[in-house]
C-alpha cells in the first residue's frame, strides 16, 4: 500500500523529470458572501441592489445569494492565491464606496445582524425573464420550507482544481498510462470523489481552525437552545463553539438528515440526488405549489433543485444553458470540487487571509494524495456527528471525542493531522519556493498552543468586549469601512466596472426579450428530468 511519503516523492520525482512545476499549479476561485446592512443601525437593507453595481442576474463578478441584501462576489479562476485576493480587494474597494453612497456597509461576519422576523429579509430579485422568475420561485420555496432568517448565513466557497500536468502526473502514478479520453473523464472524477471522501474524514479540523461563528443574535432562533450561554445585549453563544454556522443550529434541514448521499461513485451520486428530486415530501406537498396564483416553490419534493442539497464540499462542473448540475457530471464528468464548510474570518475586510487559502491548498492536496478508501453508512454517521460536536464545542482542546477508533482528546489528534499537512506544505513550499504553504501550516499548529488565536475565540472576546453580537460586528463593518475609504480608488478600476454593470444590464434586458414561452411552461421543462 503506498504512503503520503511515496506519492510526494513520486510528484517531487515528476517535477524534477518534467523541469516544471506545472503539476504543483492549483487553479482556484472564492466566492464570498455578505450581508447589505444600515451603517447607523445595523440592520439588514430593505433597498434594491444598487444598480450602480449591475444586474444581479446577469453580472459575473458581483450577484446576489438567498436575499436582496446577501451580497455575493465571485472572482475569476486564478493560478496563485495572490490573484485571488487582489480581484476581491478590487471588487471590496469598489463595493465599499458605491454602499457608502448609501450609508450601508457590509457585515463582516457569517451569522446575520439582528433580523425582526422572516418578513425582515428581502427575497433576491432578478428581473422578469423566466431565469430571473425560476430564481425567486427556488428561494420562495426555501422561505416556506427552512425559513429565511437561516438563509441569510454567509460563508466563503473555495473553487479548486488542479493542473493538467498534474493529471499526467496521477495517471502514471496509478498505472493508468493509456487512458482513452473517456477512461481520463472517469479517472479524474474518481480521484475527485477519493479528495472528496478524505475531506469529509477531515474537515472537522477546518471547523476548529477557522470556524469564527460561536455567537448569534437572539433573533436568529425562536428560543434559546439549552447549548447556549447568554452574554448581555441579545446575545447567544456556544462557550466552547467553534462555527455554530456549521452546526445543527445554522444550516438546520431535518428533512435531509436521513438522505445519505454516497461519494463513493460519482453515478450513484447523481442517481441519489435525482431520487430526491423525484421524491415527494409530505410536508412540502401540502404547501401546494402554485397557490391561487402564486408560486410557493418549485415543486413538492425534497429537493427543489441540486443546489437545495446542504454539503460542506460539493463535485462541480461548469453547466451550458439549461443544463443541471447532475447532468453536466454524468456528460462531462468532475471539473473542480466546491469547499463549502469556511466561514467568514471578521478579521479580514474581504472574510479571507490569503494564509487560510494556502492551507486549504495543502489541505486539498493531502486528500488527494492521502488514499480512496471508501465511505461505509456508519462512517458517514460518525464524521457528520463529528463535524457537528467539534462545530458545538471544538474550542474543548481536551475533550474527548470519538473519530471511530476510541475516544481521543481533540488537540492530540489537530495535531497528529497537522503534523501530516505540514510535511505535505513542505513539500510545497520546496518545489514551488514558495514559503507561504509552510508558514499556512505553522500559523495554525500556533492555534492549538495560543487558543486565543482561534477566530472563534477571538470573536466571541471582540463580542464581549462591546457588549454584544450586534454591537461588535456593527462596530466592526464601520472600522472595515472606514478603512476602504482611506483606501485609493484608481479610476481605470472604476471605469472598468462601471462598464462591466452596464454591459450586465444589457444582457439581463436580452435574457428578458428572448423569452418565447410563459413561466409555466418553462419551468415544466425545466423540472423534466435530464
Amino acid at each position: 500500500m503506498t504512503t503520503l511519503s511515496d506519492a510526494l516523492q513520486a510528484l517531487a520525482n515528476h517535477c524534477q523529470q518534467a523541469a516544471s512545476t506545472d503539476a504543483l499549479t492549483f487553479h482556484r476561485g472564492v466566492e464570498r458572501e455578505a450581508l447589505r446592512v444600515g451603517r447607523t443601525d445595523g440592520r439588514i437593507s430593505h433597498q434594491p441592489h444598487p444598480k450602480s453595481l449591475g444586474s444581479a442576474l446577469t453580472h459575473s463578478s458581483i450577484t446576489t445569494d438567498y436575499s436582496e441584501a446577501l451580497m455575493e462576489f465571485i472572482t475569476q479562476v486564478h493560478p496563485s492565491v495572490e490573484g485571488v485576493i487582489k480581484e476581491l480587494d478590487d471588487i471590496h474597494n469598489l463595493v465599499n464606496h458605491e454602499l457608502f453612497k448609501l450609508d450601508e456597509c457590509l457585515w463582516p461576519a457569517s451569522m446575520p445582524c439582528h433580523l425582526e422576523n422572516n418578513s425582515d429579509v428581502p427575497i433576491a430579485y432578478y428581473g422578469e425573464s423566466n431565469t430571473g422568475k425560476l430564481k425567486r420561485v427556488y428561494r420562495e420555496g426555501l422561505s416556506n420550507r427552512y425559513g429565511r432568517i437561516m438563509q441569510c448565513i454567509a460563508g466563503m466557497h473555495y473553487n479548486f482544481s488542479f493542473d493538467a500536468d498534474f493529471w499526467a502526473f496521477l495517471e502514471t502514478y496509478k498505472g493508468k498510462k493509456t487512458l482513452s479520453a473517456a477512461e481520463k473523464q472517469t479517472f479524474q472524477s474518481d480521484s475527485y470523489f477519493a479528495l472528496i471522501r478524505n475531506f469529509r474524514r477531515n474537515s472537522w479540523v477546518l471547523s476548529l481552525l477557522f470556524g469564527a461563528s460561536p455567537a448569534i443574535d437572539d433573533s436568529f432562533l425562536p428560543k434559546k437552545p439549552a447549548s447556549l450561554d447568554t452574554l448581555e445585549d441579545n446575545t447567544w453563544f456556544g462557550p466552547k463553539a467553534t462555527s455554530l454556522r456549521m452546526s445543527d443550529l445554522g444550516y438546520q434541514n431535518k428533512a435531509q438528515a436521513d438522505l445519505y448521499v454516497c461519494y463513493n461513485e460519482v453515478e450513484t451520486y447523481i442517481s441519489t440526488i435525482k431520487k430526491a428530486l423525484q421524491t415527494p415530501y409530505p410536508r412540502y406537498q401540502e404547501m401546494g405549489v402554485k397557490v391561487d396564483g402564486q408560486y410557493r416553490q418549485l415543486n413538492g419534493n425534497l429537493l427543489q433543485i441540486e443546489n437545495e442539497y446542504y454539503s460542506d464540499i460539493r463535485p462541480k462542473r461548469v453547466t451550458q444553458s439549461g443544463e443541471h448540475p447532475s447532468a453536466a457530471l454524468h456528460a462531462r464528468g468532475v471539473e473542480y470540487i466546491e469547499v463549502r464548510i469556511m466561514d467568514l474570518d471578521p478579521d479580514s475586510s474581504i472574510g479571507m487571509k490569503s494564509s487560510t487559502l494556502y492551507f486549504i491548498d495543502v489541505f486539498l492536496l493531502y486528500c488527494m494524495l492521502r488514499g480512496d478508501e471508501q465511505l461505509g453508512a456508519d462512517e458517514c454517521s460518525l464524521l457528520r456527528k463529528m463535524q457537528q460536536e467539534i462545530a458545538s464545542h471544538g474550542r474543548d482542546l481536551d475533550m474527548d471525542f470519538d473519530f471511530g477508533q476510541g475516544p481521543i482528546k481533540l488537540r492530540d489528534k489537530a495535531n497528529t493531522l497537522l503534523q501530516e499537512l505540514a510535511i505535505v506544505a513542505a513539500f510545497l513550499s520546496s518545489n514551488t519556493q514558495n514559503p507561504a504553504y509552510a508558514a499556512a501550516v505553522e500559523e495554525q499548529k500556533n492555534k492549538l498552543i495560543n487558543e486565543d488565536q482561534l477566530p472563534s475565540a477571538k470573536l466571541l472576546a471582540r463580542t464581549k468586549a462591546r457588549n454584544g453580537y450586534q454591537n461588535a460586528m456593527l462596530a466592526l463593518s464601520k472600522e472595515q469601512q472606514a478603512a476602504w475609504m482611506q483606501c485609493p480608488l484608481p479610476e481605470s478600476l472604476t471605469q472598468a466596472f462601471i462598464e462591466k454593470a452596464e454591459r450586465s444590464l444589457q444582457d439581463q434586458k436580452a435574457v428578458e426579450a428572448a423569452d418565447e414561452v410563459d413561466f409555466d411552461t418553462f419551468l415544466k421543462a425545466y423540472l423534466t428530468p435530464q
